[in-house]
């Protein structure tokens, strides 16, 4: 079974013939994109099934809107409750 590549910004970026970058605004709803780029991405997008890469976008942002729970034991009282 062959493993089927994601599609990224740059291959939407490819089929439109802008930049990633362009892209990129344009999936963040960017002002200085135009409705008509914002719509051609989507669709494009949506044709190339794109699913946003959230571990890359969190590396970019420095900031991944993830919570770490650190628990002293798992069968503590509390726990057994609310488990």
């Amino acid at each position: 079974m062959g493993h089927k590549k994601k599609t990224t910004i740059k291959d939407i970026a490819n089929v439109l013939g802008i930049t990633p970058s362009a892209v990129s605004k344009a999936l963040n709803n960017h002002p200085r994109i135009s409705k008509q780029t914002k719509e051609a991405v989507i669709q494009v997008a949506a044709n190339l099934n794109y699913q946003p890469n959230h571990l890359a976008s969190a590396l970019r942002k420095g900031k991944s809107n993830l919570v770490g729970v650190i628990i002293p034991k798992a069968n503590s009282h509390f726990f057994f409750f609310y488990n």
